[in-house]
């Protein structure tokens, strides 16, 4: 859009449009307006508050892309060490508490407290 309006505007053909109407005074009217109106251009000018506040939403969106950065290589660096750590047949209990502590200690914990059933679908 910027590139199509940036030239001036070709002049109003008045005679054209006198032509194509039957009341010529009317276009006649339209003319002396338009001869006579120079409006001054209108500029925007950035506000110093505008400006301030995109520039902080742009650091805050950094500040977040960032993090978001860290977490895909945190979820990835998981992801190879459960595909290399893949539960087989082969693996013993012992293993699998090895490798994931978390849940060998949530199992324990169900254990002490009895909740034989607590992940079954039949609640």
């Amino acid at each position: 859009m910027a590139e199509k309006y940036k030239a001036a505007p070709a002049p109003v053909d008045f005679s054209k449009a006198k032509s194509a109407v039957r009341d010529q005074s009317l276009v006649d009217g339209l003319e002396a307006l338009y001869k006579n109106n120079k409006p001054p251009a209108e500029t925007y000018e950035w506000s110093a508050e505008a400006r301030a506040d995109k520039a902080a939403q742009i650091e805050d969106a950094k500040g977040r892309l960032a993090f978001t950065q860290e977490m895909i290589e945190d979820t990835e660096k998981e992801l190879a060490f459960m595909k290399k750590n893949r539960l087989n047949r082969e693996m013993s209990v012992g293993d699998m508490k090895e490798i994931y502590p978390d849940i060998a200690e949530e199992v324990e914990d169900e254990i002490e407290r009895r909740e034989w059933f607590k992940d079954t679908l039949s609640k």
